[in-house]
């Protein structure tokens, strides 16, 4: 049996590296079927099929097409068929194969009884050590993707995926830089299994197979962000410095725990993985339909190769782009006895109202920056040191306008239907609120790392260390600043709302005295002012050690240790002042009121029109709108900037988590054979404690302190079993644990004073636990053809929820309806609880084919699909129905579809990406019921000309359908939200040179 694995020879080999019997790889015969191909990845697949380890540059394997090898011969044999023609010829170099570049005549006869004898040695006596995952084998340029094209990445995600150990799924940069993606969670969605959440058009998180519990990780090491948890902001991340992602479904003891999903690997682009010397970069417009606004971006490498033993590379991607989003949202529903939903006369009990109308035009300029470097340098030839430094910033200027109408229980007419959903009726003395919004948004994070390796005969050890350091202010809804203004004395309306039609926004007519866009007709009734602020750092260092075996099956034995320290800060404070606070100073006229026009800072100056174009139904589209500078109204007022220390309330919002990991692992790899079949596998334990520590307040001067600490063994096994050439048989186990997200995990409190909704942390949570087991069948049919079909089966010991629960919250001072005087003190609360055992099972299927078969031109086609099924059973129970409710972020169905036509001149792509809905959190039976997300599908393209060998045209079309999402609360009826982003298309040029 065989375990395949790749890793970097010195500081510019890409190795592959499998293992097999004891017995002479000479005397073995084997069964090979390896296409013609360029030679990074056809050597990758022979030594795959040879069971043997073979070294290769990547500049030496540059612009070689190795030969078709088919047939069963003996290993010595084959190898020659492969090289036959080529100027590669086979070396002996520190116990293992090397492909060198042809010497002259007087020098390759010397050579060749060396070749002889290192073919005929014992293959376990050359075996190198396994890693945790494969090291793609990149093309010497960008020049050859062009080239080669999509099938070649194809072919190399393939072979990537054979030569592993345990369960993987990968994509190229190759395959990454066809796909019209923004950034690398959009990437991340082509994978079987992987499913994206987006914020406002862009990919923002995501699920392995509907699991969010996932380790991200930058070229092994944790990858920590700006983002809530310290995650990483991926819509900040450009997937033009990623040379792969690697997708690691099942684990080894020696990566790092914190995966109930998958441990996500991007690894970025490194010098000696290229040619001598390689220059390229790209230039494209970015048009945006809805924002009719033409934007941006641009990307460049530059990479230089010294002499194979020093390598710098440095590249850069910027945009500059804007957009325009419409949203609808209800506020929620909230449970009413004292509306009649059928008319007899009689106020029925239970039914559920919407809590507002709120139609919102956010409009966003946007520029992105990632910058990417990387030193490999080797000294000798067992020896490389590796520094990678990424840095990438997200800077949002947005603006929006909300049109609100806040409902009420003063309802006529009412109509319910049979879930109690009251679908129409007419509300009367509704507030009207034209709310203008000022919401910056800034994520920066820098991730640096050192490594080295010494790859000695019998002992190879490795060190690695990296600091990440995550910033930002997130000026979403609610942490943002605006003038709440209402109508003033005298200005009533009525509002007649119909949900029953189920589009994307319920109809909605106002009847009212007076012209709701008329900003002369509002007042102001307070000043809500917030931010919020993260700082997360992280360090983490590791070290390794692989002791190569010659004593039966056993290959190698693998130790290690690793320390992680995480410190997370967050902080979310909000004011509210009232207007009677504020009237000495800006009440010019004397009349007791602060008019729109007395506000300093505020300009409505444009009518905002045509809201939520496409979507049908009769409902207000002119809202008012215009701008707001929260700098000017803040000097005005003399409003202090919103940090906790500075405004009441806002101690309460600090979440300031510190975790510490410490771990040990040992791993065996073994080989052989079973009934003639190669079998290969690994099995290995981890152990893991770690401390957390949660401080905050319960007001502004009390303070508090949460400590917990937890310790777990880790066992893990991978096997794979070779029933034909090309038909792999997998199996896996392991017990996995994953750590609540940091954000979860605060003592804090955060009520969002305008929305009046709120979060909660836990510091009580438990990690997630999980003892998984995987089975996959892979069968590569053809060249850069694949089907493959896994399932996966996780019984869950605990796992985390979040539950919504109305709450009345006290001791505001903000007067939001002047009628009463009185604060709107009802708040809809989240809460992440720790949740029962559960179980999730599916499975997945996945299908790629290049159509060679096919007459000229469509043997140009190709076809790439997968779909996954997951299903969930849980304890959890929503309250309102009383039935059982899946797994949060679970969609039961998802799949791709890509499509794909190239030649030597054209390339054009075509995908399509759906899932099924899933639920959100838990709901309160008080508040409408649980949150799920509707079904959504996205169509995206892109198309490339090749003018010459290194310059081409490209075009990328993004949202092409302008689908909408939705969200609602236990029935579609309850509709709760719903938003429709810019269909976007990038056009431009790019060489390599």
């Amino acid at each position: 049996m065989r375990i395949v694995r790749s890793w970097l020879f010195g500081a510019s080999a890409a190795a592959i590296c499998c293992s097999a019997t004891s017995v002479e790889a000479s005397a073995q015969t084997r069964r090979f079927d390896v296409p013609a191909q360029p030679a990074s990845s056809g050597i990758l697949l022979f030594a795959h099929q040879a069971g043997i380890q073979i070294l290769v540059s990547t500049p030496v394997a540059a612009g070689v097409t190795t030969n078709r090898v088919q047939g069963a011969m003996d290993v010595s044999a084959a190898l020659k068929m492969l090289l036959a023609g080529t100027n590669l010829v086979p070396v002996k170099t520190g116990g293992a194969i090397t492909l060198k570049r042809r010497q002259p005549v007087a020098s390759r006869i010397a050579l060749m009884p060396v070749v002889a004898q290192q073919i005929a040695a014992p293959v376990n006596e050359i075996a190198a050590p396994p890693q945790q995952e494969p090291a793609v084998v990149s093309p010497a340029t960008e020049q050859d993707i062009v080239v080669t094209g999509i099938r070649a990445s194809l072919q190399e995600s393939i072979n990537v995926k054979r030569a592993a150990s345990n369960i993987v799924d990968v994509i190229t940069a190759q395959d990454i830089g066809k796909l019209p993606d923004q950034n690398v969670a959009e990437s991340m969605s082509r994978i079987s299994g992987v499913q994206i959440t987006r914020r406002e058009g862009d990919g923002s998180t995501f699920t392995v197979r509907g699991i969010s519990q996932n380790r991200l990780e930058i070229n092994g090491r944790t990858l920590l962000g700006p983002g809530a948890g310290g995650n990483a902001s991926l819509e900040s991340i450009s997937p033009e410095i990623i040379s792969s992602i690697v997708v690691s479904k099942s684990p080894t003891a020696d990566m790092p725990e914190g995966a109930l999903g998958a441990t996500v690997n991007l690894k970025t682009k490194r010098p000696l993985d290229l040619a001598d010397l390689v220059v390229s970069g790209r230039l494209q417009g970015a048009y945006t339909d809805q924002a009719d606004h033409l934007g941006y971006r641009g990307s460049a490498l530059v990479s230089k190769n010294f002499s194979d033993t020093l390598g710098v590379l440095a590249s850069a991607a910027y945009s500059n782009t804007h957009t325009r989003g419409y949203s609808f949202d209800s506020g929620g529903w909230s449970r009413t006895n004292n509306i009649d939903g059928n008319g007899d006369g009689v106020n029925d009990p239970g039914l559920f109202r919407p809590n507002r109308f709120m139609a919102r035009i956010f409009d966003r300029a946007e520029q992105r920056l990632t910058l990417n470097s990387s030193i490999q340098y080797r000294p000798a030839d067992k020896w490389e040191i590796v520094l990678d430094g990424t840095y990438s910033r997200l800077k949002r200027e947005r603006q929006s306008a909300n049109y609100q109408v806040l409902l009420n229980d003063n309802d006529v007419g009412a109509v319910a239907d049979k879930d109690g959903t009251i679908v129409s009726g007419t509300f009367n003395n509704v507030i009207v609120r034209p709310l203008v919004y000022d919401e910056p948004t800034e994520f920066r994070s820098t991730n640096l790392g050192a490594s080295t390796k010494y790859d000695g005969d019998i002992v190879k050890v490795s060190a690695d260390a990296s600091y990440s350091k995550g910033r930002g202010t997130d000026g979403g809804p609610g942490a943002s600043f605006t003038y709440v203004v209402v109508p003033r004395a005298g200005r009533v309306a009525s509002a007649a709302i119909d949900f029953s039609k189920g589009n994307a926004v319920p109809n909605l007519a106002l009847t009212s005295n007076f012209d709701v866009n008329d900003p002369a007709q509002y007042q102001l009734a307070s000043v809500f002012d917030g931010d919020n602020v993260t700082n997360n750092t992280g360090y983490d260092g590791r070290v390794d050690f692989t002791i190569l075996s010659s004593w039966g099956p056993l290959q190698s034995i693998q130790v290690g240790s690793r320390y992680e320290k995480i410190q997370f800060y967050s902080e979310t404070p909000q004011s509210l002042p009232s207007a009677a606070s504020l009237i000495g100073k800006h009440d010019r006229n004397g009349d007791g009121i602060i008019t729109v026009d007395e506000l300093p800072g505020l300009d409505y100056n444009d009518r905002q029109g045509s809201f939520f174009p496409g979507a049908g139904g009769d409902f207000p589209r002119d809202i008012l709108g215009g701008t707001v500078d929260k700098n000017v109204a803040r000097d005005a007022f003399g409003l202090p900037v919103p940090r906790a220390d500075a405004i009441p309330f806002g101690r309460v919002s600090i979440k300031d988590v510190e975790q510490d990991t410490l771990a040990f692992y040992a791993r065996a790899n073994v080989a052989g054979t079973i009934g003639g079949l190669p079998l290969a596998g690994n099995a290995g334990v981890r152990y893991i404690t770690f401390e957390r520590i949660s401080s905050g307040y319960l007001s502004d001067t009390q303070p508090t302190l949460a400590k917990s600490r937890f310790d777990y063994w880790l066992p893990s096994a991978n096997a794979s079993l070779d029933l034909r050439n090309n038909l792999t048989f997998r199996l896996a186990a392991a017990k996995v644990v994953a750590r609540p997200n940091l954000n979860d995990v605060g003592v804090s409190f955060v009520p969002l004073l305008v929305s009046r909704t709120g979060s909660r942390g836990n510091p009580t949570l438990r990690p997630f636990e999980a003892t998984q087991y995987d089975a996959t069948l892979e069968w590569y049919f053809a060249p850069s053809s694949a089907l493959t079909v896994a399932g996966f089966y996780k019984n869950v010991d605990s796992f985390t929820i979040n539950v919504t629960q109305s709450e009345f919250i006290g001791g505001l001072s903000d007067q939001i309806e002047p009628s009463t005087g009185q604060p709107y003190g009802l708040f809809q609360i989240t809460q992440p609880i720790n949740g029962s055992s559960g179980k999730i099972k599916g499975f997945e299927v996945a299908f790629q084919q290049s159509l060679r078969f096919l007459p000229a031109p469509f043997d140009n086609l190709g076809v790439q699909a997968n779909y996954t099924y997951v299903d969930s059973k849980t304890p959890l129970i929503d309250e309102a129905t009383k039935t059982a409710l899946p797994l949060p972020g679970l969609s039961k169905n998802s799949y791709n579809l890509i499509g794909f036509y190239e030649d030597k001149t054209f390339m054009l792509r075509v995908a399509y990406i759906r899932r099924s809905k899933y639920l959100i959190g838990q709901g309160g039976a008080n508040s409408g019921g649980s949150p799920y997300a509707a079904a959504r599908g996205q169509l995206d393209m892109s198309g490339q000309v090749n003018l010459t060998k290194t310059v081409r045209l490209t075009i990328e079309g993004i949202n092409l359908t302008r689908e909408v999402d939705r969200q609602y609360l236990q029935t579609p009826q309850r509709l709760f939200y719903s938003a429709r982003e810019d269909r976007r298309v990038f056009f431009g040029v790019a060489a390599t040179f």
